[in-house]
């Protein structure tokens, strides 16, 4: 596990440019239109490790007429790379077949994907009710209330993304019938009286 976490870990940076590409896919898949007349960009950042994100709204206008925009960075490696190379550290080291290693890795990848990919959406709600002037976001006190608690206990804590991988991990990787004790082997008795 350790020598699998220490190779994907190492800073390279074509690890990070290549999951940068990855992640900014994603998320132009899903956010290029954001709650309705908004929009969110995703660029290469000044690294391979860094994503720009412009979020705006083409109808609030600048004096020149050009769409309004708040950009800000996101560290894929910490925010994605990191946690992908737990899950495929953690099943590479299962003591499962190959078959169910890949199928897990298919199956958990995606998950983990999906749940970073619900983190940026997270912070993409919380800039756009921050910055208010954007207008893409009128939340009542009460879900202000509820932003506040997914972004700072999903979105901005870090533990909450690697209980989700141990988790994937766990229920991708292995079977109910993997965690039942093996049952103790008995050695057959001679049927012929008077031996053992």
């Amino acid at each position: 596990l350790v020598l699998y976490c220490v190779i994907l870990a190492a800073p390279i940076s074509l690890y990070d440019e290549f999951y940068g590409k990855i992640f900014r896919s994603c998320g132009k898949t899903l956010f290029e239109r954001f709650r309705g007349d908004g929009f969110v960009l995703f660029g290469e950042g000044k690294s391979k490790e860094i994503t720009e994100v412009v979020i705006g709204n083409y109808n609030v206008r600048n004096p020149d007429n050009t769409a309004k925009a708040f950009q800000f960075e996101v560290n894929t490696r910490y925010l994605g790379y990191l946690p992908t190379i737990l899950l495929i550290s953690l099943v590479l080291a299962s003591p499962v077949t190959w078959r169910r290693r890949l199928v897990a890795l298919l199956i958990g990848i995606t998950l983990v994907t999906a749940a970073v990919m619900f983190k940026q959406w997270i912070e993409l709600l919380a800039v756009s009710n921050k910055h208010d002037w954007l207008q893409l976001i009128h939340f009542s006190p009460g879900q202000q209330k509820l932003l506040g608690y997914a972004y700072n206990g999903v979105s901005r804590a870090a533990s909450a993304i690697l209980y989700f991988v141990v988790a994937v991990w766990l229920l991708v990787t292995f079977r109910l019938n993997d965690l039942k004790p093996e049952g103790k082997k008995v050695e057959p008795k001679s049927i012929i009286p008077g031996k053992k």
